[in-house]
């Protein structure tokens, strides 16, 4: 399968199950993504190991670890997989700590999934051209699958 045929994988995270619901559906629909959810950090990283994402929208406050933390254990281990962060309005001033600290986007609660979508397939774009030539052509090529 080409590059530009190969269905990306995004891993949501958010402690609340609309939300987790919600952006499953838009990305799945409105950008043929395949979506895995998890509802806290422990179980992101575990997902995050066993399916390897090409994307992971993470909820900034979680019940166990926030996801700026999560961000910067990804980055220490070497993972650089884009991140995009969701943020309550309150954490106004914190997002240029997440980009800091190797995030690739935010997004700010409420938010239109529209402009989601727009910064999932943006970063995505980023993210593929970045890519040495050839990687993640076909299933095989993923490091997941080796």
């Amino acid at each position: 399968m080409a590059e530009a045929e190969r269905i990306p994988r995004v891993l949501v995270v958010d402690d609340e199950p609309n939300i987790r619901e919600l952006v499953q559906v838009a990305l799945n629909q409105f950008h043929g993504c395949t979506v895995s959810t998890a509802a806290n950090c422990s179980e992101a990283i575990r997902q995050g190991e066993t399916t390897t994402p090409d994307l992971i929208v993470l909820d900034v406050v979680l019940p166990d670890i926030d996801g700026f933390e999560v961000c910067r254990r990804l980055r220490a281990a070497g993972n650089e997989v884009p991140v995009i962060f969701l943020t309550g309005a309150g954490y106004v001033v914190r997002h240029g700590d997440g980009l800091a600290i190797g995030g690739d986007d935010y997004v700010t609660k409420p938010f239109s999934v529209e402009a989601l979508v727009a910064r999932v397939r943006a970063v995505l774009r980023r993210a593929s051209r970045s890519a040495p030539p050839g990687r993640y052509a076909d299933q095989d090529d993923h490091p997941q699958s080796r």
